[in-house]
C-alpha cells in the first residue's frame, strides 16, 4: 500500500492504535501530522518516525475552536490534506445508574463530535486535497455488539458509524470517502490495560475466550486504516470494517 506524498492527520497519535497508525502511514510514505494531548508522548512517537513527521500538535480535540487554526497552519506550510484518522477516544465501564448527562457529553465530545468537527473543517475546499480526501474513524466492534457497563461507549461508537455513512453519501460527489474501522479488543492499548486493571483476571480471560483468533494488536487495525487511506480503496466509502478476530461472528 502506497501513501507516498500524502498528507495525513492522525488524532490520538500518542499511544495505542493512533500511534501505530502513525508508524504504518509513515512506513507507507505519508507525511504525518500528529495530534494528541500528551506532548511528551507525541515527541516519543516523532522520534520513532523521524523525517516523515512534519508537525506534532498538543490539542484537546474537544476544543472545537482550536481545530481550524491547526488545520490552516498545516495546509499553509505543507499543502492540502489527503487523509485523516480519528483515533482519539475514551471508554468508561460504569453501570447505567451511575451515569448523568455530563458523562454522556464528555464521552460523545471525544469519541464522536470531535471526529465530526475535524471532518467539517477538513472537507472545506481550501483544506481538502484537489485529488480527494479519505476520512477514517476508529469506531469499535461495540458499535454493532454490546457489553454491560458500556452504554455511553457503545452509543458514541454507533453514532460515529451512522454519521460516517451519512457523510459518505453527502461527500461522494466531491471525491471524499468516509469509512469506519471497528476493532475488537486489542492487546496493546491503554484502553485494554485499563479494562484489565478494572476487572478480575477471570473476567478478563472470559473476554479473551470470546475471540476465536485471540486478541489482536494495534497493527491489525492500522493496516486496514492505511489501506482505506490509499488509492487502492478509491471506490470504498460509507462502510464499517469490523476487525475483531471473529468476535462478532459468534
Amino acid at each position: 500500500m502506497d501513501l507516498q506524498g500524502k498528507n495525513i492527520i492522525i488524532t490520538g497519535a500518542s499511544s495505542g492504535i493512533g500511534r501505530t497508525c502513525a508508524i504504518e502511514c509513515s512506513k507507507a510514505g505519508a507525511r504525518v501530522y500528529l495530534v494528541a494531548r500528551n506532548l511528551d508522548k507525541l515527541n516519543e512517537v516523532s522520534t520513532i518516525l523521524g523525517d516523515n513527521v512534519h508537525m506534532i500538535n498538543s490539542l484537546d480535540v474537544t476544543r472545537s475552536e482550536e481545530i481550524e487554526p491547526l488545520v490552516k497552519k498545516i495546509v499553509e506550510v505543507h499543502g492540502k490534506i489527503d487523509g485523516f484518522i480519528h483515533s482519539a477516544g475514551v471508554q468508561y465501564i460504569q453501570p447505567l445508574r451511575t451515569l448523568d448527562k455530563q458523562h454522556f457529553l464528555d464521552v460523545f465530545s471525544i469519541n464522536t463530535i470531535s471526529a465530526f468537527d475535524f471532518s467539517r473543517i477538513l472537507t472545506k475546499k481550501s483544506y481538502c486535497s484537489d485529488s480527494g480526501l479519505s476520512l477514517v474513524f476508529i469506531s469499535s466492534v461495540m458499535s454493532v455488539a454490546a457489553n454491560a457497563g458500556l452504554t455511553s461507549y457503545c452509543a458514541s461508537k454507533a453514532a460515529l458509524v451512522g454519521g460516517a455513512r451519512a457523510m459518505a453519501i453527502e461527500l461522494a460527489p466531491k471525491n471524499i470517502r468516509v469509512n469506519c474501522v471497528s476493532p475488537g479488543t486489542v492487546s496493546d492499548t491503554r484502553m485494554t490495560e485499563g479494562l484489565q486493571d478494572s476487572i478480575s483476571d477471570e473476567e478478563f480471560q472470559r473476554i479473551v475466550n470470546e475471540y476465536p483468533m485471540g486478541l489482536g494488536n494495534s497493527h491489525d487495525v492500522a493496516n486496514m486504516c492505511v489501506f482505506l487511506l490509499s488509492d487502492d480503496a478509491k471506490w470504498i466509502t460509507g462502510q464499517n470494517f469490523i476487525v475483531d478476530g471473529g468476535y462478532s461472528a459468534r
